[in-house]
């Protein structure tokens, strides 16, 4: 495979990283349940964009493009 075609490695952070990270306001939270299990249960400070919308809400909800996001769900959706 060339550099152009090999799949990207996405990072992985620890849960005591993302708290300190969400504590500090260093991550945007995106959690991309449905609606309705975002209000049932998240993790506070989330910003709701289920996958079905991130074409075209994205822009929209991630206003700060250079900020690291951190992505989280449930399970299937």
């Amino acid at each position: 495979m060339s550099a152009a075609t090999e799949p990207k490695q996405i990072p992985e952070i620890s849960r005591e990283e993302l708290v300190a990270a969400l504590r500090d306001g260093r991550v945007m939270l995106v959690d991309v349940l449905s609606p309705e299990s975002f209000a049932a249960n998240h993790i506070p400070g989330a910003i709701n964009l289920p996958v079905a919308d991130i074409p075209g809400r994205a822009a929209e909800v991630v206003r700060d493009r250079d900020a690291p996001v951190v992505v989280y769900c449930g399970g299937p959706t």
